[in-house]
């Protein structure tokens, strides 16, 4: 399945950590519930599926580069509606690209709540798995991560 090929614009930082602070506040509310409160504060659907695909994954980063993680694949991989695999470049989502920037500026000089920011990263999948390799005492200096996403909903809205 071959998506369209979509341009945003690009979302600033200020945005960035309203939408970080919307998402850790209706934490308990699930996707949909974020979603829903990531639109009444005017982000469209896309942007919404976006944001919680890819902040995670974006404020992950900085700590992993810490953990001695030097390799990230530029693409992500996402199951289609259909089931089938997709890839798209994480350096074409707005989300992705503003959130690292939010992140690393965090990391450096503290630029929103740090447990907001706390709680969306330690929810990235990459990050748990290189907690769950250190906690079995490997070495992850110098590896690798590749991102899966595997909620359908959000191979709808990536720019391919």
């Amino acid at each position: 399945m071959k998506l369209p090929w979509r341009k945003t614009r690009p979302i600033p930082e200020a945005q960035i950590v309203l939408a970080a602070e919307v998402i850790a506040a209706t934490w308990d509310t699930g996707e949909d519930g974020q979603v829903a409160a990531l639109r009444r504060n005017g982000f469209d659907e896309g942007q919404a599926r976006r944001l919680l695909a890819f902040l995670p994954i974006a404020f992950s980063r900085p700590i992993l580069e810490e953990l001695g993680i030097v390799d990230f694949d530029p693409n992500v991989t996402v199951s289609g509606p259909d089931g089938a695999f997709l890839n798209a470049k994480l350096m074409r989502q707005p989300e992705y690209v503003q959130g690292l920037k939010v992140a690393r500026d965090h990391r450096s000089r503290g630029v929103m709540d740090h447990e907001v920011y706390k709680l969306i990263a330690f929810s990235s999948a990459d990050l748990n798995a290189v907690d769950n390799a250190l906690n079995e005492k490997a070495d992850v200096t110098g590896a690798t991560i590749a991102t899966s996403l595997l909620d359908a909903k959000i191979a709808l809205h990536l720019i391919r």
